[in-house]
């Protein structure tokens, strides 16, 4: 029988280096293609952490007490912002301030554009109306369809034909512990 060469020892910086290489991989494997910055990327183009924490802080400083924005329905609002801009693009249809704020006048939104970092989001929800309107809501729920829309699973599963996300579905790689019987 033949035997086996003995394992050579390790450093400890080897150790190290081939520890921090699995665990990058782990965490990079979980993360799909999401930088840690990004929440989703529409297309070419991505919408940032920061760009939704400027837009749930100004849209924060519209409401009530005791009323709240969530993150969710902020990043649906870009994410359909960014949908229309791209079809209106592609189609070549030209969306002005000027025909956003006649959406949004006389709606619950229209307050939102004086404010600046609430702004926009106002704004995406009028680039969507306006769109839709323009190539017919059947067309323009085709066309989100076939775009690729890539969410940040941190932020949870998106329905892939309105690109909309799932708020009763998890993003996560991870599964709920079993729960713990007791022992007599």
């Amino acid at each position: 029988m033949k035997s086996l060469p003995a394992p050579r020892s390790s450093s400890p910086l080897r150790r190290s280096v081939v520890a921090a290489t699995v665990l990058l991989g782990l965490t990079l494997a979980g993360c799909g293609s999401s930088a840690p910055g990004v929440v989703a990327y529409v297309g070419k183009d991505q919408i940032s952490q920061t760009e939704v924490d400027r837009a749930v802080t100004g849209l924060s400083s519209t409401l009530q007490e005791g009323q709240t924005v969530s993150n969710e329905a902020v990043v649906n609002a870009m994410i359909q912002g960014e949908l229309a801009e791209q079809i209106a693009a592609d189609r070549g249809i030209t969306v002005t301030d000027a025909d956003r704020e006649k959406v949004l006048k006389g709606t619950n939104l229209a307050g939102l554009v004086a404010v600046p970092d609430a702004k926009a989001v106002a704004y995406d929800v009028a680039d969507s109306a306006i769109v839709s309107e323009k190539v017919g809501s059947e067309v323009y729920l085709a066309e989100i369809e076939k775009r690729k829309v890539v969410l940040n699973p941190r932020f949870g599963v998106l329905n892939p034909k309105q690109k909309t996300i799932v708020t009763d579905q998890s993003g996560s790689l991870s599964l709920p512990a079993a729960p713990a019987t007791a022992t007599p």
